[in-house]
């Protein structure tokens, strides 16, 4: 289906949705990408996240992908120039045109759910670039976490690795106010039987390790098994 607006006009939409805030959870975006026949279940994924280095590590895990000639898909946050810069087929922005065609599919069902479903700016972004990425029938997407990992908007999915590249201070008026609490909540990316890769250290690795125990997810952690 095609709909006819503009780059800026998506721009405004994604605006509006500013007011909404930041709110932690999956109903929302589980509720939204379900309506939209679960387009991250058509695709594989690695899922990073970390408090420092994470989108660096995702755009240089993509370009190995895409340099052994697999169809890859590239999903970062924030951007600095361009809302197109999050989203990457192959290497390259989405073009404009295309960005703000699948951001307005996405507003269109979105506006059909109830009240207390209604999507934050982020959860319409991670829809609108699973749905990208589905369409274009890509073999890997690597997929950064916006925030935290347990109940960011990026969790639905269930990768074919998950990737905790280290753990400090950062966000804490959502993941909580300690170490102990953010490492929970990165850990939070960890599913069933899905190996993790870590540069985690100290206190946040036993926690990460011990996250994976309980989904029984073999760990692999740097300067202890690479």
């Amino acid at each position: 289906m095609t709909y006819h607006t503009t780059y800026n006009e998506a721009l405004a939409y994604l605006a509006s949705l500013s007011s909404f805030g930041i709110k932690p959870g999956l109903s929302r975006i589980t509720a939204l990408l379900g309506a939209l026949d679960d387009p991250h279940k058509k695709f594989r994924s690695v899922h990073i996240a970390g408090t420092n280095g994470k989108g660096s590590t995702a755009t240089m895990l993509e370009a190995i992908l895409r340099a052994s000639s697999c169809r890859t898909g590239l999903f970062t946050s924030p951007h600095l120039s361009s809302f197109t810069e999050r989203i990457k087929l192959n290497g390259q922005n989405i073009d404009e045109e295309t960005f703000a065609a699948v951001i307005f599919e996405v507003a269109a069902v979105a506006n059909n759910l109830p009240s207390n479903d209604k999507p934050t700016q982020f959860e319409v972004l991670t829809a609108a670039a699973f749905l990208f990425f589905a369409r274009q029938e890509v073999e890997y997407a690597v997929i950064e976490a916006g925030m935290g990992g347990t109940l960011d908007s990026t969790n639905v999915l269930t990768p074919l690795i998950s990737v905790v590249t280290n753990v400090t201070m950062d966000h804490v008026q959502y993941c909580g106010g300690t170490l102990a609490g953010i490492a929970e909540h990165k850990a939070g990316i960890i599913k069933e039987g899905v190996p993790v890769i870590t540069a985690a250290k100290g206190e946040s690795l036993a926690i990460i390790k011990k996250a994976a125990e309980g989904k029984s997810a073999d760990v692999f952690a740097m300067d202890e098994d690479f």
